[in-house]
């Protein structure tokens, strides 16, 4: 742990006995010594932010090395956490997987983005000792008190609130919460329709279906998937050209341009998709070509899908991050997938190519929805 990190240093903890109220595992303090300390804050009107950390895709990490391997992993992440937040706050264990931190006397919104983007920007030269090839990355979501809240409860909450909406943007990364954006998420509701194969082939065909026109579906479809999973960019692909681009204003690209590669098709799996986490992590070899144009266009990560139906190809889905790293979820493929096999048998039955759509002006999503 870093030589500026010592709980010792805050009132709370200097009289306290810690021999029982630490994670026997990573050595930070237990989940229930945490919530003590939150509530001495609050009852003493300290200002103060406090976070959720959850390591992403931790089962992948245990089902591959074994639990022995990922009680290493966890050992070690909690020591990064605790060196980046040094002589600010303390870190804990929720339980599993997830940490939380607390910033006593810092609450100013770059003084907390500062420290988020510290912990996310850096995590990648983490090391594991023997572990070859491994990285993690995490997702936060962060409340401030008395900003956002000023019980316990209350600030877990709004920080669960702003984890599910960074695990929606496709992880690795941080929200601190703020009420004009995450105030309507309902986690329970989410959560309980999020994963269903229903729910999605449902709300893809309402939105491709909204009138006879499915030039008029796919933009629609295209602007809610873009400010529901936070993506920089999605549009439609032939060898022709991009068609139907959608960028959210937050992207640090806003000029997308065809790839100059018509080999994707080559690379796509059995069901048609194929994704790229960390375009330029990756080795080249094979995918050379398309690594290369994706990071002339300052692309991160991507991912594509093949539009088809009754063996017919009409081209690709393409979907692109740029700057931030997204490990690509199987719900969001799995939704990709659907809006690809949709829009081929819409095409089909149609009698229709993409090249047949009308051509449509760039939209640039103004705001979060």
């Amino acid at each position: 742990m870093s030589n500026n990190y010592d709980v010792k240093n805050f009132t709370f903890f200097k009289q306290r006995d810690l021999t029982y109220s630490t994670d026997s595992l990573t050595g930070v303090l237990s989940r229930d010594e945490v919530a003590e300390y939150v509530r001495f804050l609050l009852s003493n009107e300290v200002p103060f932010s406090f976070a959720i950390v959850d390591v992403d895709n931790f089962k992948t990490v245990n089902d591959t090395l074994g639990h022995l391997l990922g009680d290493r992993v966890l050992a070690i992440f909690a020591s990064y956490l605790c060196e980046k937040v040094g002589s600010l706050g303390i870190v804990g264990r929720f339980g599993g997987d997830e940490f939380m931190v607390v910033l006593e006397g810092t609450t100013e919104y770059k003084d907390v983005w500062d420290l988020g983007h510290d912990i996310n920007m850096n995590i990648g030269s983490l090391k594991f000792g023997d572990i070859k090839g491994l990285s993690i990355t995490v997702t936060m979501g962060i409340s401030r008190s008395p900003i956002d809240g000023k019980t316990y409860d209350g600030l877990l909450a709004l920080a669960d609130k702003a984890l599910y909406r960074g695990k929606m943007k496709g992880r690795n990364c941080f929200i601190i919460y703020l009420p004009e954006k995450h105030r309507d998420i309902d986690i329970t509701k989410e959560m309980s329709i999020r994963y269903t194969s229903t729910h999605l082939c449902s709300r893809v065909f309402h939105y491709l279906t909204v009138t006879e026109n499915v030039e008029d579906g796919i933009g629609l479809l295209f602007r809610q998937f873009v400010a529901y999973f936070m993506v920089d960019h999605i549009c439609l692909e032939t060898s022709g050209g991009i068609n139907f681009q959608v960028i959210h204003h937050l992207s640090k690209n806003k000029n997308f341009a065809h790839l100059n590669y018509d080999g994707i098709g080559d690379f796509v799996n059995n069901i048609g998709i194929v994704s790229f986490n960390k375009v330029e992590e990756m080795e080249e070899g094979k995918y050379s070509p398309m690594l290369r144009e994706l990071i002339n266009q300052h692309i991160s990560s991507a991912l594509y899908c093949r539009i088809s139906a009754f063996g017919k190809v009409y081209g690709y889905i393409r979907v692109d991050m740029t700057d931030t790293v997204r490990i690509w979820q199987q719900s969001e493929m799995d939704i990709i997938i659907i809006m690809a096999n949709a829009i081929g048998l819409l095409l089909h039955y149609q009698n229709k190519t993409l090249e047949d759509l009308p051509r449509q002006e760039v939209l640039l999503l103004g705001s979060e929805q």
